[in-house]
């Protein structure tokens, strides 16, 4: 798949790399991509879908503020994050929610996730995960059923796979006639609607703070770069189409062109091809549980 037009690169440096050479001009360095904002605002829940999920349930009813007390405790197991949950007494089987300090439980389920960024979990992470389960098991007086760890490290190389897979990065490229610094960047933020990120580095939001694309200024001395991190910015705020609009407005201001990795000038047939392509990214995306923007790709493409 070759998008003549702009990169196309796996995102960074993360899941395992496919058989398949990545697209003519694909960087293999890590990019650094501005993260949604603010944190917080989609609820992080777990999933069979990406997830480990071990229940314990405790001979007797035990206080929120013993599982918001775990929670706060566990969360991490190397590189991979852990989630906890809590049936309430007076919920329903299978009803789970977020820790609440104010209610009575009844049992609690307790999540890593199996792939990120960072690749597969590994035997490591599974066994720090082990650990602290059954530190929290013995806390409550409980059991906790722990899976076979190479079924779940299974588990993990193929959702890591699968998303290598699906795993890109899009960008355009602005070059300017003369060298640009942060202070024109700055100046440019109002007009292009893109709001400061740090480091130099700004970002178009959606309506709730979530990342749509991300901008900076490139290696190049007269090159801004517009990033589109495809997994982690949903469809229905057309991404592709506000970054190549917001991109030829950049150029319009500064007398720029739009140009690829390699400053070749960007034709029209090649940026229509990726938007094309873009719209079967997401369709697979969708088809694997994981849609474009989503709380569960957020946490997965991380």
């Amino acid at each position: 798949r070759e998008d003549a037009a702009a990169r196309e690169s796996p995102a960074a440096a993360p899941f395992t790399q496919p058989a398949a050479s990545p697209s003519p001009g694909a960087s293999a360095a890590p990019a650094t991509v501005v993260a949604a904002a603010p944190a917080g605002t989609v609820q992080q829940r777990l999933s069979e879908i990406c997830d480990c999920i071990v229940e314990i349930s405790p001979a007797e009813p035990f206080g929120g503020e013993r599982l918001t007390a775990i929670a706060q405790r566990f969360r991490r197991a190397g590189g991979k994050p852990i989630i906890v949950e809590g049936q309430a007494a007076d919920a329903a089987p299978g009803d789970w929610s977020v820790p609440d300090a104010a209610r009575q439980y009844a049992a609690l389920r307790v999540g890593i996730l199996l792939a990120n960024r960072h690749g597969p979990l590994n035997a490591m992470e599974f066994s720090e995960f082990a650990t602290g389960l059954q530190a929290i098991a013995e806390s409550l007086a409980a059991l906790a059923d722990t899976p076979d760890m190479s079924t779940v490290l299974a588990r993990a190389r193929d959702l890591d796979a699968t998303c290598a897979q699906l795993d890109a990065q899009i960008s355009l490229n602005v070059d300017a006639p003369e060298a640009i610094s942060p202070a024109q960047l700055a100046a440019l933020a109002g007009v292009l609607s893109i709001a400061e990120r740090g480091s130099n580095r700004y970002a178009r939001l959606g309506p709730q703070g979530e990342l749509v694309f991300s901008v900076a200024l490139s290696d190049l001395p007269n090159r801004f770069t517009f990033l589109l991190d495809v997994p982690r910015s949903s469809p229905q705020l057309q991404p592709w189409t506000q970054m190549l609009a917001t991109a030829r407005a950049c150029a319009q201001q500064v007398g720029g062109e739009l140009v690829d990795d390699g400053g070749r000038v960007l034709a029209e047939a090649a940026l229509a091809q990726i938007g094309r392509q873009l719209v079967q990214r997401y369709e697979s995306l969708e088809a694997i549980g994981l849609p474009a923007g989503s709380a569960l790709a957020l946490r997965v493409f991380n």
